[in-house]
């Protein structure tokens, strides 16, 4: 069995970002993906690459947080020039498809400039890359151009049920009791919990919990007592 533990939002705020490395380091992640929008992206990309370099690092695809990269008026609010917060928020609006891959395109293109290499997969932030099926033609299109792995749609059966209040070891370790026979990712968010992380996101304190379940010496024996190899895309 392969399983593939992905921290969502590296390079989110700089809390989340060492929680994630804190992961690897400590516990059984072994693979993230970067919000190349984000304030904290240059930074948390070369830290990875610098000291974490069996972190395998993708793009977290976002039409949800931040300030875009292109000029993409469908997919921002007129007021704040920010993208919509919220899939609901996004998808209650005529979106321009062009636009979302215009957008997706150039924030892979910012990962491939500042990592001089391709990221290891691609997935999104509030998983907007199939919540229709043409963000999911666009995503599709991306993956096959740029010869990448996509979330739910690769060799790794998509496991999504630890987060939030089911984000415990006995939850972790029961999904891999029932996907013993495939190879798996489980999507997670660990991460420290500062101030500023507090205020941006609605997921802050849960972030600890999935840390330390991550890091759990339970977990960690039940991987290695079972055989089971960690790994990235």
């Amino acid at each position: 069995m392969k399983l593939v533990i992905n921290g969502d939002d590296l390079g989110y705020t700089k809390a989340n970002t060492y929680g994630i490395f804190q992961a690897y380091t400590d516990g059984i992640l072994r693979s993230t993906t970067a919000l190349v929008n984000a304030e904290f992206f240059a930074e948390a990309l070369h830290t990875a690459q610098r000291e974490y370099p069996g972190l395998g690092v993708g793009v977290h695809l976002t039409l949800t947080l931040g300030r875009p990269l292109t000029d993409c008026p469908s997919l921002t609010d007129p007021e704040t020039g920010e993208f919509y917060k919220g899939r609901k928020a996004l998808f209650s609006h005529e979106l321009d498809y062009q636009e979302v891959y215009d957008e997706w395109k150039a924030q892979i293109d910012r990962y491939i400039a500042a990592a001089s290499c391709l990221p290891t997969h691609l997935d999104s932030h509030h998983s907007v890359h199939d919540m229709s099926p043409e963000a999911l033609a666009v995503s599709k299109r991306l993956a096959a151009e740029y010869d990448l792995p996509l979330r739910r749609y690769s060799r790794y059966r998509f496991v999504r049920e630890f987060t939030g209040k089911d984000a415990s070891k006995e939850t972790l370790i029961r999904l891999l009791e029932e996907n013993k026979d495939a190879d798996i990712e489980v999507m997670c968010h660990p991460g420290w919990c500062d101030l500023e992380l507090y205020r941006k996101s609605s997921y802050s304190t849960g972030r600890v919990q999935e840390l330390a379940v991550l890091c759990d010496e339970d977990v960690i024996r039940y991987i290695r007592d079972h055989g089971i190899e960690l790994c990235h895309y």
